[in-house]
């Protein structure tokens, strides 16, 4: 656009129709006097152009003189808009509210989200991140990226690189774990039990074993020891005794462990039905914090329970950590029956059997099991005892701190043979 066009839209023009037979008479007696006209048209009636608003005020004893009628078609310039936002004040005053709330919200932080985090979790991350101040609702020119990162890593020492990445309104946390150091093979160590079991089976592959089949272990007990004792078939009696060479004693050791788990029913179970009356609460959750919460603040049931059901919006276009919760309470009746003593201990025995699987390392191979019902002193309860028989090796290596246990270790041992 021109500079003649800039200034035309500044100071505002009128977009003009001439009606009449005299239109091109009327063009040419206002563009003989001096008179600006732009952007001309003519059309069956007469004619279209535009004028400046000073100048049209010139254009009306010409359009008398030619017997043309003059209709302003629109008005264009900064001097209409100024006027028409001067008549509808609630307008721009609302104007003005949104864009200083978009201002507003485009200068804090309302997300928080965090990358990286495999091992240490995003919990954990963004509890450190809280504890510095870093919040949906900081100001993102208050933030000193750098410090809070620094600060971060002293704070957690399993962290090696932080970083703050601000997307818009979101808070990017970026975080580096630190690799784990693979365990010190150069040194001694032993290798110990780590839980009570029955041997049966011993494995060495460096060291000298301490235990054999059929022995039964506590936790902490020394399996197979970190020492090799040199042996010389040419040695005499007289010959003083070797001394052993320490090593980073390596091996597997199998054993029968237990594990014990209780459970325990009523003879008279308590049934839950639904009566159909429920009360409904919705809850708006910001980057998994309750932010607004919208029913009932207290269930006016005696007896209910709680059915959540969670949507997300992170599923289409955009990704935004915002959740709606929709929880619905609903009143149950209570009703009861009498158990025999065998559906007593077969609800009992099943509860048991979950408690102690709980217990078990993962991928362990069960060899047996057994329940065993106990006497209570509440005869309305049965109770029993559910025990899980497994097969797994229960070494784990222990190096040793100092070569001065050593020495006495194997000092005792030597003068015990």
């Amino acid at each position: 656009m021109s500079i003649l066009g800039l200034w035309s839209l500044f100071s505002g023009y009128l977009v003009v129709s001439v009606h009449g037979a005299g239109a091109e008479k009327f063009i040419n007696l206002a563009i003989r006097d001096g008179v600006r006209l732009w952007d001309i048209s003519a059309g069956e009636s007469g004619a279209t152009l535009k004028v400046s608003v000073d100048s049209f005020f010139e254009l009306r004893h010409l359009a008398k003189r030619t017997g043309c009628r003059l209709y302003i078609v629109n008005k264009v310039g900064f001097p209409f808009f100024y006027h028409r936002l001067i008549r509808r004040k609630g307008m721009v005053l609302g104007l003005i509210f949104f864009v200083a709330c978009l201002y507003l919200l485009s200068s804090v932080i309302l997300f928080i989200g965090v990358e990286g985090a495999d091992t240490i979790g995003e919990a954990r991350v963004r509890s450190l991140a809280a504890e510095l101040g870093v919040r949906p609702g900081i100001m993102k020119a208050g933030m000193e990226r750098e410090q809070l990162a620094n600060e971060m890593i002293l704070r957690e020492p399993e962290l090696a690189w932080v970083n703050f990445k601000v997307q818009g309104t979101r808070l990017v946390i970026e975080v580096v774990e630190r690799i784990q150091t693979p365990p010190d093979r150069s040194g001694p160590a032993n290798i110990i039990a780590v839980k009570d079991g029955l041997v049966e089976d011993v494995l060495v592959v460096m060291g000298e074993a301490r235990v054999k089949k059929g022995d039964t272990v506590a936790r902490g007990q020394i399996l197979i020891e970190g020492v090799l004792w040199p042996q010389d078939p040419m040695a005499g009696p007289d010959a003083p005794k070797p001394v052993p060479v320490p090593v980073h004693a390596q091996g597997e050791v199998w054993a029968r462990v237990w594990y014990e788990g209780y459970g325990e029913a009523p003879l008279r179970e308590v049934l839950r039905h639904r009566t159909g009356k429920f009360v409904k609460t919705l809850i708006l959750l910001v980057d998994g914090q309750e932010v607004l919460r919208v029913g009932r603040k207290e269930i006016p049931y005696r007896n209910y329970e709680i059915e959540a059901i969670k949507r997300n919006f992170s599923k289409r276009i955009i990704q935004l950590p915002v959740e709606i919760i929709t929880e619905y309470a609903h009143e149950l009746q209570l009703d009861s029956r009498l158990l025999s003593q065998e559906q007593a201990l077969e609800i009992a025995a099943e509860r048991g059997r979950i408690l102690t699987e709980l217990q078990l390392p993962v991928g362990v191979s069960i060899t047996y099991t057994s329940v065993e019902e106990l006497k209570l002193e509440n005869t309305e309860l049965v109770g029993i005892r559910y025990i899980i028989e497994t097969l797994e090796n229960i070494a784990v290596e222990e190096n040793w701190e100092a070569m001065d246990s050593l020495d006495n270790r194997t000092i005792s041992q030597n003068s015990s043979r």
